[in-house]
């Protein structure tokens, strides 16, 4: 395994191969992946040349310029397609799996809300230091209901999502009448919620209905 630390031992070639498998189709000058992935040119015109010597790149010169593009017949290029994802669809995923299952086992759900940094798609890429959080707002018609649904979220989510994932999250569990007091009482949290938030399910609570 050594050849995987030649082939991804610096953060430069990981984002041109994250550029290149996003996009198997295309190809880049060194200009176009420095932009893409965030990096200096001449540190891309440094790095890059490993990648073309392993083969998991192509070099193709068009006159002056050299343009580049994943090689997908190599054998890393199916790995690599999975291992390298975009985190916001990743974290958007988990929001969904968790919606899905809270509609199938929670009854009288009005809406689930979305926000925070996966609603904005700006998901941190230190996701070892700095992991970024899933905040979910479940929003019930009753406050009988809260106290079995967040047992019911949280034994989910500690089973199936912190295991898969590697990440932690707490649901916000609230009843439509607490949520409207909350939104009239100019909570912050709840606010976002209001006038942020992405719906998954159901509408928001209006103050006037």
């Amino acid at each position: 395994m050594v050849y995987l630390g030649k082939i991804l031992g610096s953060e430069t070639k990981i984002k041109i191969l994250f550029v290149l498998v996003a996009n198997p189709r295309a190809s880049y000058m060194e200009r176009e992946l420095a932009k893409e992935g965030k990096s200096s040119i001449s540190e891309v015109n440094r790095q890059i040349e490993d990648l073309v010597n392993s083969g998991l790149v192509t070099m193709q010169r068009l006159g002056k310029t050299k343009l580049y593009s994943i090689n997908q017949k190599h054998f890393l290029f199916s790995p690599l397609k999975k291992l390298l994802v975009d985190l916001n669809k990743i974290y958007k995923r988990i929001a969904w799996e968790i919606r899905n299952f809270a509609l199938k086992k929670i009854r009288h759900i009005q809406a689930v809300i979305l926000l925070g940094s996966v609603a904005r798609a700006d998901i941190r890429e230190d996701i070892v230091r700095e992991p970024s959080d899933i905040d979910l707002v479940f929003i019930l018609k009753q406050d009988k209901d809260i106290k079995e649904a967040k047992k019911i979220l949280l034994d989910y989510i500690s089973r199936k999502i912190s295991l898969r994932y590697g990440i932690s999250l707490y649901p916000f569990v609230i009843s439509r009448a607490k949520y409207l007091n909350r939104l009239s009482a100019r909570d912050t949290f709840i606010l976002e919620s209001y006038t942020k938030g992405e719906v998954l399910y159901g509408e928001k609570p209006r103050r006037f209905s």
